[in-house]
């Protein structure tokens, strides 16, 4: 695992989604640098880093990676998998976690329903994966996370389509015997407990499931900041840098001390 270590100042680790690599926070990575330390790196089994055979957990190799740079505390900005990790690692390591930012997350144990049209879709992805129709089950997962569902691609701006469809073809290698153990972790019913500054982004263009589990977490988390950023889907940092941003550095003068 190589884990980027850049500036110095307040720490932020910033923790990809399944559908991407660290490399989509490209368009944060080197402001943020020059304003607090940030870190990141590929999750087990993305990227540069393989698997490797065995049980293991995504939030224990979070504060490992904490514990190994000399990090005593940090902020997570982290989306979709990568932020039901961070809510996972906030809950069990509330005293290492000063702040999230959590984009088009998930949270551990929290299943919202899509409508049948978009679960269909799903169904067709997982067949196709398990067919061993790799460019279907590509193509597929494209149009749902990197597109949207309710829009086309020719919708989409085709640079930032382009660079999201080279991430997503270097995520998600074969697993080979590793057993991740954070799918037995629910924090439906505890987040409340998450009694840091919380900021919420979600594309407007999201998968459903996702923009609900944005709003039940505006909803139950005590400190939580919601803005939903609009014309982007899964990946709304890297579809609009910009925006994004913006709304990043507001909420930062605001919790960074």
């Amino acid at each position: 695992m190589q884990v980027e270590d850049a500036g110095t100042g307040p720490a932020m680790m910033l923790l990809h989604a399944g559908v991407s690599e660290r490399h989509m926070w490209d368009p944060q990575w080197e402001w943020l640098s020059h304003h607090m330390r940030v870190m990141r790196w590929d999750w087990r089994g993305f990227g540069e880093t393989r698997h490797v055979p065995g049980p293991f957990s995504y939030a224990d190799d979070v504060v490992r990676v904490m514990d190994a740079l000399g990090v005593l505390k940090t902020r997570l900005m982290a989306c979709s998998f990568g932020g039901s990790t961070a809510i996972q690692v906030a809950l069990e390591h509330p005293d290492r976690i000063e702040g999230l930012v959590l984009v088009g997350s998930g949270v551990p144990g929290y299943f919202p329903e899509n409508p049948p049209e978009v679960e269909a879709l799903f169904s067709e992805a997982d067949a196709a994966f398990e067919q061993g129709d790799s460019p279907r089950a590509l193509a597929l997962m494209e149009r749902l996370w990197l597109v949207g569902p309710n829009r086309r691609p020719e919708d989409v701006d085709p640079n930032y389509l382009t660079r999201a469809r080279e991430l997503l073809l270097r995520a998600d290698q074969p697993q080979n015997g590793a057993i991740s153990q954070d799918r037995e972790f629910v924090a439906t019913d505890r987040l409340a407990e998450i009694q840091v500054p919380l900021l919420v982004i979600v594309g407007d263009h999201d998968v459903p499931d996702i923009i609900s589990t944005a709003h039940h977490l505006a909803q139950h988390c005590p400190q939580a900041e919601l803005h939903v950023l609009h014309d982007a889907a899964h990946l709304p940092n890297l579809e609009r840098p910009a925006e994004f941003n913006a709304i990043l550095k507001e909420w930062l003068a605001k919790t960074v001390h």
